[in-house]
């Protein structure tokens, strides 16, 4: 019961966009405006990706410029194999100005309910 509430109260912190939001938070809270970026490599990418998710690759040369360019009235929801990456980018994104969510690896979205492209 208190591990529960404990969890209910970092999802509402502040400091809560900081974090990774468990697969079945971020599945209750997307929007159909919001976005899906899968920052893998392209390689990564063509193997298995959510569906309508984006690919912006964290190690690509081009990663900031693109960011950059992102709408600021939009969520962001990042993602890559493990949850690793997608923190990284998540605090650059927020670091833009952007609300950015990392949202762990794929294979837990997945597990979770989350669709894979066709």
């Amino acid at each position: 019961m208190w591990t529960r509430l404990l969890e209910r109260l970092r999802q509402a912190s502040p400091t809560a966009a900081q974090e990774t939001l468990r697969p079945e938070v971020f599945l209750h809270r997307r929007r159909p405006e919001d976005v899906i970026i899968d920052v893998r490599t392209p390689a990564e990418y063509q193997q298995g990706h959510l569906e309508g998710a984006l690919n912006l690759d964290l190690m690509a040369a081009d990663f900031h410029a693109k960011i950059a360019q992102l709408d600021p009235s939009r969520t962001y929801y990042l993602y890559c194999r493990s949850g690793n990456r997608s923190g990284q980018a998540a605090r650059l994104l927020r670091q833009h100005g952007l609300e950015a969510y990392n949202i762990g690896g794929l294979e837990d979205l997945v597990r979770a309910g989350a669709p894979l492209a066709p």
